[in-house]
């Protein structure tokens, strides 16, 4: 038994997370790129009629989703960068009218994507690392902020397959790899 627990300590004190061997954010930008990807997808999965679908009266429509979605990917990785969003008005994006057909949804959710991409290019690995205070009260690392921000999305858009469906839609496949 003494052996067994000797072998599981130093397996896990050897243990490091997994690391990009060129010391950079080349995996964070992969899964950034996935996500958009596959947030883009949702919306083209959608029929043009269901996008001001929503299950129930109480809870945002499927475009104030993606809607949502971006403005908190833009708002969280601004306010963990200091980098400036690339959307205007980025608090007031979820009740904005301007998005009201898929093409316009898909190029401003992309957008905010790419502002996160870019985020993520601007910050090095080293910078990563410093904490920060997000929204002056979440004590965290940059690097945490941007796995926050992800989380976030997955979970909003996890709920838009819901709504998919119930416009007559089917929700795009989950591509892993």
């Amino acid at each position: 038994m003494l052996i067994i627990a000797v072998f599981t300590i130093s397996a896990l004190t050897l243990y490091t997370a997994p690391t990009n061997k060129s010391g950079g954010n080349e995996s964070i930008i992969a899964d950034w790129q996935w996500a958009k990807e596959y947030t883009l997808a949702y919306i083209e999965s959608m029929p043009e009629s269901g996008l001001d679908t929503r299950p129930t009266d109480s809870i945002r429509s499927f475009t104030e989703q993606m809607l949502h979605i971006t403005s908190a990917n833009v708002g969280i990785i601004a306010q963990a960068t200091g980098i400036p969003p690339t959307i205007e008005n980025v608090r007031e994006l979820e009740k904005s009218k301007d998005f009201g057909n898929k093409e316009a949804l898909a190029v401003v959710v992309a957008k905010g994507y790419d502002y996160v991409i870019a985020a993520v290019q601007a910050t090095s690995s080293e910078k990563m690392n410093e904490n920060i205070k997000l929204f002056g009260q979440f004590e965290m690392t940059k690097g945490d902020a941007f796995h926050k921000a992800f989380i976030h999305q997955n979970h909003h858009r996890g709920q838009c397959a819901v709504y998919i469906r119930l416009a007559g839609g089917t929700p795009a496949q989950m591509k892993l790899f």
